[in-house]
């Protein structure tokens, strides 16, 4: 494959030609890596929705529940800084292509399971931790090689629009979750997610990708991934920002894993209703994203990303107190506003300082330190299962919320600039 024009294969420079969010559109390999990102993102929360239904349907128990996401999201932590250093060693594209392919053959065997009436939870786990592997070489692979396609004077408005089109895929992915688990079931949720992956494969082939040239070196797993962490423990500004990550994805985001609980048991919601509750959510996070792509500032960005990040735990709170399902869908629409700002900047403000020679690396610690969500999982599950699951969403934001003021304290960088 040759280089796009315009600048050196990899350098950040390809997209320098023209700015702004509207150029993106007309970018091909943009366009491409986009529309995976966006077939990526509603399968996920389709069959996240779908997965969590089926299994409360089927034993009534919250932590089995939050297993099923936490084998979604162990493979974040414990793979995401090895594929960080071997996404920064062979080719990121052939990655993309093994790791949807995997996704869509898991997705087609657990439809067949599912048609032959033969489906099991223990397969269904093996497919969540499957897929969750694919998902895993999100941010050192295609999110790395878009920020490299489309030039440093467009990775801000990049990672927004990227950004918002998975927030989109929470509007999207959800409702339709709970429409084709309530319809056809478990077959029609498994066959349409393999097809749907089929089609990225096919778009992951067609990507116009080459890398920078890279000095030839001998390569060392544990040393290349020492080397990762060795400059993050000199940029206390980027030790804060991770910091941030894992507070969200520990009190935060284990949020969705309870939503089927707290639809049936607090709202006594249907399953497209309970949907609806993360749809919504996905609505705002839109709308919050594309706004950020066309007005933020380079040097807003940490505030975006900080004062994001405290309002949507601070909605997840809001939601685990009120009984009044309109009131919720208010409030998770609000909270996908700070979801905009923290996914909008997670990755912009890493891509941008990261040396190019490891900045897969550190994409990769990122997604380690995204993979701390099992934990915070695990927590809310066991929680649940003692206290009800609005009561344990009360629980983990309020934790949330008091690490993030102490990190903040700790880390004064985080609120400048």
């Amino acid at each position: 494959m040759t280089a796009p024009a315009g600048g050196d294969p990899g350098s950040g420079d390809a997209g320098s030609r023209a700015f702004g969010p509207l150029s993106l559109v007309a970018d091909p390999t943009f366009q491409k890596l986009w529309t995976i990102g966006v077939l990526m993102g509603a399968m996920r929360w389709l069959e996240l929705l779908a997965v969590g239904v089926w299994v409360f349907d089927l034993t009534g128990s919250p932590l089995l529940v939050a297993l099923m996401t936490m084998l979604r999201m162990l493979p974040m932590a414990l793979f995401g800084t090895v594929t960080g250093v071997i996404a920064d060693r062979i080719d990121r594209k052939l990655l993309l292509v093994l790791s949807l392919s995997l996704m869509c053959g898991t997705a087609a065997v657990l439809g067949l399971s599912a048609w032959m009436g033969t489906l099991a939870i223990w397969q269904v786990g093996l497919g969540a931790f499957l897929s969750g592997l694919g998902w895993s070489t999100d941010f050192p692979v295609r999110r790395t090689i878009l920020g490299e396609s489309v030039g440093r004077e467009r990775l801000g408005p990049a990672m927004s629009m990227d950004s918002a089109s998975n927030n989109a895929t929470r509007m999207i992915g959800p409702i339709a979750g709970g429409g084709l688990y309530a319809s056809v079931g478990m077959v029609g949720v498994y066959v349409i997610a393999s097809a749907v992956y089929a089609s990225a494969v096919v778009l992951a082939v067609l990507v116009v990708y080459r890398a920078a040239a890279r000095e030839p070196r001998p390569f060392a797993l544990f040393g290349e991934i020492r080397d990762g962490f060795a400059y993050l423990r000199r940029s206390r500004a980027l030790l804060g920002h991770l910091g941030v990550t894992v507070i969200v994805n520990l009190f935060a985001f284990p949020y969705a894993a309870m939503v089927p609980v707290v639809g049936e048991q607090t709202f006594r919601a249907d399953p497209l209703r309970i949907g609806l509750l993360l749809s919504v959510e996905g609505a705002g996070a839109f709308v919050g994203a594309m706004l950020i792509a066309f007005m933020a500032a380079p040097e807003r960005f940490r505030r975006i990303y900080l004062y994001g990040s405290a309002l949507f735990i601070a909605c997840v709170f809001g939601f685990s107190l009120v009984t009044d399902y309109g009131l919720a869908l208010a409030i998770l629409a609000v909270g996908g506003f700070g979801i905009a700002g923290f996914a909008s900047m997670q990755s912009a403000i890493m891509f941008s300082e990261a040396p190019p020679e490891i900045r897969s690396r550190l994409m990769g610690i990122l997604s380690v330190c995204i993979g701390a969500g099992p934990l915070g999982v695990l927590h809310v599950g066991w929680l649940a299962d003692w206290l009800g699951g609005s009561m344990a969403l009360t629980v983990i934001s309020l934790e949330g919320l008091v690490a993030l003021a102490l990190l903040v304290v700790a880390v004064p960088e985080l609120r400048r600039g």
